[in-house]
């Protein structure tokens, strides 16, 4: 019995002792979370190309009616709806019997003026003779003289209205004023062509061709303060084409006209880009996103649009900061974002970047990758610029502060 005793009392304190033992075995820092790995991008300012994109319509060149300059039926349509046509090329042929008439007409006309004004000249030489003699007083003289200028100013009438009949026959054949691509024939043969009539066609010029669009007040003042303040530099501007289906132009244009007044219906400046559009793959009426370029930003930052997150007061992004104990934290930092550049260019700003108009200066370390795992303002992190290892020093930093 006291054997057992014995046994049971040396246990229990084999079992306190090695409950009240230290855990002094334990790696220290065990119980802390490592580092968040993180890659980070030094904030550099430098010149930064900026482009500016606006809603645009092409439209052509050159438009124009084709319309009659005399009545007459038509007789033949000598195009193709939609064909390309030389200037000069004949469209339409009219009926041209009632202005032959008119044209016949007027030159049986002259014929009688010049025959009456011979014999009013006859008449006028005889009676110089006369009166040479005596024969003739002065006055019948002075008679004779002025019916003579009279005929001769109405041969010149006749003579002008001969030319103004045969110009009417010229208008009987419509020629194209300029070169372009024929639209739909809007009178077929037979219907009577009139100057105050419907026009007949269209024929439009789209080589070159325009692409019109427009740039709202506030942002057309605030441009031009940029440019007063040295913020922006505009030395060689060049015009880019974004069509419908997202494909991009492969040749530039050139701005040919800004309008000096705002549009009064819109508030907005209108403005015209032309592109030469020589193999004809622009049409008038097409949508486009018009991309002005040749715009830079001088000591300008700007960090990759992942970098930006979206905050309940703002937009932010997390600075890897040096922190206690020789530590890296992540801290969140407010920025004013500006203008959106290089979307659509080739690697790491093929998603495009936010110039930070303020909340950066030069030398923060911006965190670009990994904001996924920071659970927490000032959450210890291995930050690493792109293309190098993690800090070894952040990571390690944690199990340091552990132990006793």
């Amino acid at each position: 019995m006291n054997r057992l005793a014995t046994l049971l009392a040396i246990t229990l304190v084999a079992l306190l002792a090695a409950c009240g033992k230290p855990d002094d075995a334990a790696p220290a820092g065990a119980g802390a979370p490592p580092p968040a790995a993180v890659t980070v991008e030094v904030a550099t300012p430098a010149s930064v190309p900026i482009s500016f994109e606006y809603v645009g319509r092409l439209e052509a060149s050159r438009e124009v009616e084709i319309r009659p300059r005399v009545s007459a039926l038509i007789e033949r349509r000598h195009f193709e709806e939609g064909a390309p046509i030389k200037a000069g090329a004949l469209l339409y042929t009219l009926d041209g019997a009632s202005l032959d008439a008119q044209v016949r007409a007027a030159q049986a006309e002259v014929v009688n003026r010049r025959a009456l004004l011979k014999e009013a000249q006859v008449e006028h030489g005889r009676n110089q003779t006369l009166a040479a003699q005596g024969f003739v007083s002065r006055r019948a003289l002075d008679a004779t003289e002025a019916a003579q200028d009279v005929m001769k100013a109405e041969v010149s009438a006749a003579e002008a209205r001969l030319a103004d009949a045969r110009i009417s026959r010229g208008y009987a054949t419509i020629r194209a004023p300029i070169s372009g691509v024929m639209g739909r024939a809007l009178q077929v043969e037979g219907a009577l062509a009139s100057p105050s009539g419907p026009a007949l066609a269209t024929l439009a010029q789209i080589t070159p061709i325009y692409a019109r669009f427009s740039i709202g007040e506030d942002a057309r003042l605030a441009l031009e303060k940029q440019i007063r303040a040295g913020e922006l530099q505009t030395d060689q501007q060049k015009i880019g084409l974004v069509l419908a289906d997202g494909s991009r132009l492969d040749t530039t244009g050139t701005l040919n006209f800004s309008d000096y007044k705002a549009n009064p219906e819109t508030g907005a400046f209108d403005l015209r880009a032309e592109f030469a559009n020589a193999d004809g793959r622009l049409k008038p009426g097409q949508f486009v996103r018009v991309i002005v370029e040749g715009g830079t930003l001088p000591d300008a930052i700007a960090v990759p649009q992942v970098a930006v997150q979206d905050g309940p007061t703002g937009k932010f992004v997390y600075v890897a900061t040096p922190g206690e104990n020789g530590m890296t934290v992540a801290l969140p930092r407010p920025v004013v974002v500006g203008a959106w550049v290089g979307a659509g260019d080739a690697g790491k700003d093929a998603k495009g970047r936010w110039v930070i108009e303020s909340g950066l200066a030069a030398g923060d370390r911006v965190i670009v990758d990994g904001m996924a795992r920071i659970f927490f303002p000032g959450m210890p992190v291995a930050a690493s610029e792109a293309g190098q290892a993690a800090t070894p020093t952040a990571a390690a930093a944690p199990s340091a502060v552990a132990q006793p």
